[in-house]
């Protein structure tokens, strides 16, 4: 029985430690609260101002309070400030709420429970809480001797740029499209009616190879050691005459497809001579690195610009002689059908 009786006390013991650890807990934190009106009107906002005075350490729950108590309305909560209390490690925290209520007579704002703990890491949570009290609320007396008042229009009130902006981005978009459109329909028209080729009047390949000659005499190339762009520069001046003046692609072609060309073409034997011997001799430069003496390279140089020149002049006889054919030929055809035409009135 004594063991039984030790074991009670023991339990009674550490219930009654344990309150007095929760009891002092909670006297640690004190909720206060105050109201700047007695009295109100129904729906007349006042202030409903909380101050939670606590360790600086103690960690204060301020969103437990909802947004309704009773038959209260919290219209709007305020920030919470802090206010050290002199010579002592507690601060008051102060929150004020602006409340409202639509009942009449004496209106009972309940007891306002701050939940709270000691620390961060401190699962274990503590509620405080504040007194109650009473605010009178006063109806709104209706004065039935008026006459009644015609009723007011709304107010216009100005629109804003939030209200504004929908239809503001609205017109952007759809002039973007129209303006999209409108350059799609005017590229289609473009592509269907092709643009003109400007027509430059062609330069005759005898003018070209005349200067191109001129320059690269001035340029004095092999004086200065460099033979090989010299008979490199001399045979491209005759290949693109030849291209240019008889329509044979000689800038693709070999020394030898160039003159079973020009061999086509019925020039006379020295003319084409003079094309081969620096056609050869531009091969030995470039491939076999021959290095011909000077009098080799002004010859070189000669026999290509006689060899323009003179093929020139061929092509122009040429020329000549083929357009007095076709007058002939065509002076005989009419000849003859003049008189065939005259045989034929004749019968």
């Amino acid at each position: 029985m004594s063991k039984k009786l030790h074991s009670i006390s023991t339990i009674i013991a550490l219930t009654i430690v344990v309150l007095i650890d929760i009891h002092c807990h909670a006297q640690n934190v004190i909720a206060n609260g105050s109201i700047d009106k007695d009295s109100i009107y129904a729906g007349q906002p006042f202030n409903f101002k909380l101050e939670v005075k606590s360790p600086d350490n103690f960690i204060i729950d301020w969103n437990g309070i909802k947004d309704s108590i009773n038959n209260l309305e919290i219209i709007k909560k305020g920030e919470v400030t802090r206010t050290p209390i002199n010579n002592s490690s507690d601060v008051i925290f102060t929150q004020t709420l602006t409340m409202t209520t639509f009942d009449t007579g004496y209106v009972e704002i309940p007891n306002i429970g701050i939940k709270y703990s000691k620390s961060m890491n401190d699962t274990t949570k503590y509620t405080c809480y504040t007194d109650y009290m009473d605010i009178y609320v006063k109806g709104v007396s209706v004065d039935t001797t008026m006459t009644y008042k015609p009723i007011k229009m709304p107010i216009k009130q100005s629109i804003t740029f939030e209200e504004a902006a929908p239809y503001v981005g609205g017109i952007i978009i759809l002039a973007g499209l129209i303006l999209l459109i409108i350059y799609l329909i005017k590229r289609s028209k473009k592509k269907e009616r092709p643009e003109e080729e400007e027509i430059k009047p062609s330069i005759p390949a005898i003018v070209t190879a005349r200067e191109k000659l001129l320059n690269l005499k001035e340029s004095n190339l092999w004086q200065s050691g460099k033979s090989k762009e010299y008979y490199t520069d001399l045979t491209d001046i005759a290949r693109e005459y030849l291209e240019g003046q008889f329509d044979i692609e000689a800038i693709e072609m070999t020394s030898d497809e160039i003159l079973e060309e020009v061999r086509k073409i019925n020039l006379s034997n020295d003319i084409y001579t003079k094309l081969q011997d620096t056609l050869i001799t531009a091969d030995l430069v470039k491939f076999a690195k021959v290095n011909p003496n000077p009098s080799q390279n002004e010859m070189a140089f000669n026999n290509i610009n006689t060899f323009v020149e003179e093929s020139y002049i061929f092509h122009q006889e040429l020329e000549k002689k083929k357009e007095e054919e076709a007058k002939a030929k065509k002076y005989n055809f009419e000849g003859q059908a003049s008189v065939n035409q005259e045989m034929e009135e004749t019968k």
